[in-house]
């Protein structure tokens, strides 16, 4: 299985990426766990997760081909 990570504003800077693929995580948990192994500043940064276009607030199971996207806070003007 393998899923579309998408990275916005500072996050991009921590990544130095927009976008990762991932393999072999089945759920946000594991996503967010192999993400700080792999950029551990990210453990410093503030941000919400959305699947498929929609922001979670607990655990989901993720499935092939799923659009996941790091949000940090924004403010508007």
């Amino acid at each position: 299985m393998e899923i579309s990570v998408f990275f916005f504003g500072q996050l991009t800077d921590i990544i130095g990426s927009r976008q990762v693929r991932l393999s072999d995580v089945s759920d946000t948990d594991a996503l967010e766990n192999t993400l700080k192994a792999r950029y551990p500043m990210l453990r410093q940064s503030k941000y919400v997760i959305a699947v498929n276009r929609k922001i979670i607030r607990e655990k989901m199971d993720l499935t092939s081909n799923a659009e996941v996207a790091l949000l940090p806070p924004f403010s508007g003007g």
